[in-house]
């Protein structure tokens, strides 16, 4: 530890008077209650976190006061940023300290989580652009966790891509010369150009070449991908130039990232590009144009990224990947069915797989605190299935979930004595621990094409500090552990994409309804209705929610030559952090033959006077027929995406099309409703994505929905079974506050 910056390197950081520290932090702490939900939800609820560049403290003192449990210390190399910190944010579990983050701040083994948050790139800026400090910064801040202990990053990152790109910047929206906050973007462009220096051009200029557009008003530049991505993430911070641009923003690609993640020994939990919603329609959206030399559109780059990774012990596995995989017409565990549809003669196929999935939840409050003990790393390699298909959001998994403990078991048993065994033999409770079984709620994971009906069941339990191994009944080499986790920081992860279990949100959500608890402050990205002017009259939720029974199937039968899943048997190999092979096993899955992975769920949705009014559809359906008798169910409506839409950023459009073509409805505007989530991970690879998209309320009558004031959604959860609604319905009245 150092108690003075001796060399002058980080020198430049130093922004002068207290008045320029005050502005300086004060946008900085803007971005904080999204650092803080990206990270918390991984971090361990006990033990010693160290926030490495803590900057103005505030962020540092947000997970304080979310973890009276845990120690914080905000570590910082600017005596100045500390002095201030320590006057200024105050509690007993929180304190701050003077030292380099690239060198050995605290004792080996000693840390339970390291955060670095924004700052790994100073440490290559004011270094010579020196990368190599990076991975030895990170070696050595893995030398001080714990065995199980977590570093997460949240940092910029070399966006993907080709190696050249066309760049369209307005040259019309200021001048050609002059004071830099005057400029046009184009001269600001140029002169940034003649400026920034970077690991890849120490001593030169950025090389480019300027050619015509053929936007009115706009220049074209072509030059590298990584220099434009640098240009764009900075254009706006003119008031501090002389400073950002002596910065390297972009120091490591995402699989530069990861590969230095594992061989270190840790197991990425995740990792996965950021496009912060504000800046992407405030500063990306018309203000430039990205495209490949042959013309092609490219997505605007990260604002962000985020990997998370865990340090496992000596021997253990860091990734589980797909080696090969083959189609497969006779499984032993999944079988695919057709059903026929009685009117239209239109087959529908379903996989199914033997016995009854149930979900446990486990929950206690400790200190006003509540937490939910759930499966930490447990297994799943499926998640990491048809790497061909790439995800929309471009995450990576290492293939360990986080999810309810669950089973399968045989369905019409004693189901309160099945709970109590779950628990007994998978969670280490025994009968005393257990204070209340709570009853039972199902709902289908993905009733479009698995029969799979979840039971679930939140239990009562007296409060423990729990970290217990999850019996390893996989054929890996561990199962994971089972842990307690704050209810509501899961949430939060969820809204930002640091968590993606349905299952577990959808339990945690109901747990804090039942329980009469608020949910927090939403943090996905905001979302703003405008209230419209037209009468809509409700129709009578009972018929919305609960439609009349009806077996619009008939009888299943085997199905020769499917024509939409596909079922698939993967060969799965665990690896160590040297990339040597542990285990390798086979898993059955399905998957659409000729579409994505990627799903889309939306929910259309309109504000009067009268409130929030949502729409869903009546759909039959196999799976629900399966398990109840009746076909019939409310849903959201979703889309399975084909492989032609690859990138996030087509979203929008590809929803604003499948509505008006599907139900003839006119969006307005369109908003990610928190991250993707998993939806089944034992069974498919399948990710879905959330909206909500503003329709005009006019056109909603005959369209084909029915659509709901979103307080009755609500209010009848348990007439809800599709879990796309389910999520969907949780998450929008969250973001509304509708849930307060």
């Amino acid at each position: 530890m150092t108690s003075t910056n001796r060399d002058g390197r980080y020198e430049k950081q130093h922004r002068g008077t207290r008045a320029a520290y005050e502005a300086y932090f004060a946008g900085m702490d803007a971005s904080m209650r999204q650092k803080v939900a990206l990270t918390t939800a991984h971090f361990p609820v006990r033990g010693r976190i160290a926030d490495m560049g803590s900057g103005s403290g505030r962020g540092t003192y947000d997970l304080a006061r979310l973890y009276g449990g845990l120690e914080l210390v905000g570590v910082d190399i600017n005596p100045v940023s500390v002095e201030r910190a320590a006057r200024e944010f105050r509690r007993p579990n929180l304190s701050y300290v003077v030292g380099d983050i690239s060198e050995m701040v605290f004792p080996a083994e000693s840390l339970d989580g390291v955060l670095d948050s924004s700052v790994l790139h100073h440490v290559t800026s004011f270094n010579d652009f020196d990368v190599g400090r990076v991975h030895l910064t990170l070696d050595r801040q893995v030398a001080q966790l714990r065995t199980g202990g977590v570093i997460i990053v949240r940092d910029f990152v070399i966006p993907d891509g080709p190696e050249r790109v066309h760049l369209d910047l307005p040259a019309a929206d200021g001048s050609e010369a002059g004071d830099i906050v005057g400029l046009s973007t184009a001269a600001l462009f140029e002169l940034f150009a003649r400026e920034w220096r970077s690991s890849v051009n120490r001593d030169d200029p950025v090389p480019f070449t300027r050619m015509k557009s053929p936007r009115t008003g706009f220049v074209r530049y072509e030059l590298p991908l990584r220099a434009a991505a640098e240009f764009v993430l900075r254009k706006d911070y003119r008031a501090d130039w002389a400073t950002e641009v002596l910065e390297e923003y972009t120091y490591l690609s995402q699989s530069q990232f990861e590969a230095a993640f594992r061989s270190l020994g840790l197991r990425v939990v995740t990792s996965r590009p950021l496009w912060n919603p504000w800046i992407v329609q405030n500063r990306f959206e018309g203000k430039f144009h990205l495209s490949a030399p042959s013309g092609v559109p490219l997505p605007p780059p990260p604002t962000n990224y985020l990997i998370v990774g865990e340090k496992v012990r000596a021997g253990s596995g860091v990734e589980l990947s797909e080696r090969q995989s083959r189609a497969i017409s006779a499984p032993t565990f999944l079988s695919l069915k057709g059903y026929r549809h009685k009117e239209s003669g239109q087959v529908m196929e379903l996989v199914e797989r033997p016995h009854q999935t149930i979900d446990v939840l486990p929950w206690f409050e400790s200190a006003g605190q509540l937490f939910a003990v759930a499966k930490k790393d447990f297994p799943r390699p499926i998640i990491n299935a048809s790497p061909d298909r790439p995800r929309l959001d471009s995450a990576h998994h290492s293939g360990y979930v986080t999810e309810p403990v669950s089973a399968i078991v045989d369905a019409g048993g004693d189901e309160e004595r099945e709970v109590c065994r779950v628990l007994r033999e998978r969670a280490g409770f025994n009968a005393e621990e257990i204070v209340r079984v709570g009853g039972r709620f199902s709902y289908f994971t993905s009733p479009g094409g698995v029969d799979e009906l979840v039971v679930s069941r939140l239990v009562e339990v007296r409060p423990r500090q729990t970290d217990l191994p999850f019996p390893n009944y996989t054929p890996f080499t561990d199962a994971g552990t089972v842990r307690e986790l704050d209810a509501a920081q899961v949430l939060r992860a969820c809204h930002v994409g640091g968590m993606f279990d349905a299952r577990l949100e959808i339990n945690i959500y109901r747990l804090l309804r039942q329980l009469g608890r608020g949910c927090g402050p939403w943090i996905g990205a905001p979302i703003a209705l405008s209230v419209r002017p037209h009468a809509f009259a409700p129709p009578d939720p009972a018929q919305v929610l609960a439609p009349p029974a009806r077996a619009a199937f008939g009888r299943p039968a085997p199905l020769p030559r499917p024509q939409f899943l596909s079922l698939c048997e993967g060969s799965f190999v665990e690896r160590d952090r040297a990339g040597g092979t542990l285990a390798e096993a086979r898993f059955e899955y399905v998957r659409p033959g000729r579409l994505s992975n990627n799903t889309l769920v939306a929910l259309p949705a309109f504000r009067t006077a009268q409130g929030v009014f949502v729409g869903v559809e009546h759909r039959d359906l196999p799976a629900v027929q399966s398990f109840g008798g009746s076909s019939t169910m409310t849903a959201a409506p979703a889309w399975r995406l084909p492989t032609s839409v690859t990138h996030l950023s087509e979203a929008p459009h590809f929803l604003e099309g499948a509505l008006r073509e599907d139900f003839g409805l006119d969006a307005c505007r369109v908003w990610e409703l928190g991250g993707a989530y998993l939806p089944t991970s034992g069974v498919t690879p399948e990710v879905v994505y959330p909206f909500v998209v503003e329709v005009t309320a006019d056109k909603c009558a005959g369209a084909g929905l029915q659509f709901i004031l979103l307080s009755e959604l609500t209010r009848h959860p348990d007439l809800l079974q599709d879990a796309h609604l389910l999520v969907a319905t949780y998450r929008l009245a969250h973001a509304l506050g509708v849930l307060s």
